[in-house]
């Protein structure tokens, strides 16, 4: 999860600490085109490929790390 949050880090600054609860979208404010960014990073990064419907299943940092590592 901390690769992960690095990553994420490259897009937002938030206000709190991220844990495995924060929401993607709500809690961090990533725009549609940070998450495609961050899509492609992740894909880059742990090879796993992810489009729009992940991102609303994996709607928190938690989840999303969670679906990287299976």
């Amino acid at each position: 999860m901390e690769k992960l949050i690095e990553l994420i880090l490259n897009y937002v600054e938030p206000d709190e600490e991220i844990t495995a609860d924060t929401d993607i979208k709500e809690g961090l404010g990533m725009s549609s085109f940070d998450l495609i960014c961050l899509g492609e990073e992740i894909n880059s990064e742990f090879g796993v490929k992810l489009n729009a419907e992940v991102f609303r299943e994996c709607d928190t940092i938690g989840k999303l790390a969670e679906y990287i590592s299976r």
